[in-house]
């Protein structure tokens, strides 16, 4: 019997930012001799997207075109025992340990498993076995992109707003207009950071509006490439909360608070074939049978918050370890680890002491089903021939850890507004003057 173990050197979660060192070590131990053709050691890194249509085709028995999509961002490999042109090796009875060490590139994106597509770093140790099937021991690791919001851009921290209009029945009966404004104090935030988000409705129609909801929610657009070029879109809703209605003839301004969940940076310029955006939702609706009113802002969520003081340089986060940093990805196993070495790697708040590091954990808003994404990949490949075996493959099951930060402890200014009243929606404000708006 093999038993393999890979450990990542201090640090047992496994999370990495994008252009860390990640170190380690694979523990090979046998209970006997064992033959092989080779081991081999392999990181890899990836984004993958997969769906098909609904369509049912009854002359080749499918379920209609299938879509796909791959990039590679490392793929990288050494040999623990034998190599690529050895016949036969043996694996002596007992105890193994290898160390290792691997640069990550600096324009990796974060780790994320969606429902049709996912971005997947791991540690994988093959034993090429003669005349048997591989045999696979795998470790997946987070690899979180530094979103650093202070160097993003100055036009998230202004404050923002979007404002829309509706009427009902036709002319000459239209009624006037039921008006909305959404306004967010700022356009980046980070995961733990509370998003205040204000919605004032002036309804000067004759339709009453019953509730107001708020949303953040993450938009993921999935690309596929040729010959099947399309794209497919997600749409999970991070944080809900509902406040109370506007009645005819009246105006109402409420406040929401929406904390932000674990969840992956914003990423459009780092993956092909997989972008991850957010968005605040507000909607209005109305009774009878008129359709509500609804608008959206878009939001930028970073793995660095805002400080309270604007840079005049961008910070470069581990610039004097880059130095030091061996060639991206370039797989290097290393003989005997140099006493009184470590291995932690650095992180990207060192250089801000006003920052706290986060605590990690798993997005419960994504709810991918890995099972149905590999059986819907192996309904597109082909069956082997008959007589030849079919290769089982086993689904890796994983989680990525996001950076959940604690910002109660900074000092920000509070405007109050008086008369407020709270609610299980929201702050509500019922002296609106509209005239400083419309």
């Amino acid at each position: 019997m093999v038993f393999c173990e890979i450990e990542f050197s201090n640090n047992p979660q496994g999370i990495f930012y994008a252009g860390q060192l990640v170190s380690g070590q694979v523990v090979i131990k046998t209970d006997k001799a064992k033959p092989v053709k080779a081991v081999v050691l392999q990181i890899k890194g990836y984004a993958e997207t997969h769906w098909g249509d609904t369509q049912y085709d009854p002359e080749d028995q499918s379920n209609g075109e299938s879509f796909s999509g791959h990039v590679d961002y490392l793929a990288t490999r050494a040999y623990l025992h034998g190599s690529s042109s050895s016949i036969e090796v043996v694996i002596e009875p007992g105890t193994s340990t290898y160390r290792f060490a691997c640069q990550l590139p600096i324009t990796c994106p974060s780790s994320f498993e969606g429902t049709l597509g996912r971005i997947r770093y791991l540690v994988n140790v093959r034993f090429v076995r003669p005349w048997k099937f591989d045999q696979n021991f795998n470790r997946c690791f987070t690899v979180l992109k530094v979103m650093d919001l202070n160097t993003e851009s100055l036009m998230l921290r202004i404050p923002s707003q979007v404002e829309s209009q509706r009427t009902f029945c036709c002319f000459p009966c239209r009624s006037s207009p039921l008006s909305m404004r959404l306004s967010l104090p700022q356009g980046g935030f980070v995961p733990g950071q509370t998003v205040p988000v204000e919605v004032t409705v002036t309804n000067d129609s004759g339709v009453a509006v019953e509730d107001i909801t708020v949303k953040l929610s993450m938009v993921v657009i999935y690309y596929s490439q040729p010959p099947c070029a399309d794209t497919n879109k997600d749409h999970f809703v991070m944080v809900q909360k509902t406040g109370e209605g506007v009645s005819t003839k009246s105006s109402k301004q409420l406040t929401f608070d929406l904390k932000v969940p674990p969840t992956p940076p914003t990423c459009f310029n780092l993956c092909s074939i997989i972008q991850i955006g957010y968005q605040v939702e507000a909607e209005a609706r109305v009774k009878g049978c008129h359709g509500g009113q609804s608008l959206h802002m878009p939001v930028t969520i970073g793995s660095v918050p805002l400080s309270q003081q604007l840079q005049k340089e961008p910070r470069i986060w581990g610039e004097e370890q880059q130095l030091q940093q061996l060639d991206a990805r370039e797989l290097v196993l290393i003989a005997s680890e140099p006493a009184g070495e470590t291995h932690c790697p650095p992180n990207p708040w060192a250089a801000d002491p006003s920052i706290a590091p986060p605590i990690y954990a798993k997005a419960q808003h994504i709810c991918p089903d890995p099972h149905k994404f590999d059986k819907s990949k192996k309904k597109s490949q082909k069956k082997p021939a008959k007589g030849t075996p079919e290769k089982k493959k086993e689904d890796i099951l994983f989680t990525p850890l996001y950076g959940v930060f604690d910002l109660s402890n900074q000092v920000e200014e509070v405007i109050v507004i008086p008369n407020q009243i709270k609610t299980d929606g929201g702050y509500v404000n019922d002296e609106v003057d509209k005239s400083t708006w419309l």
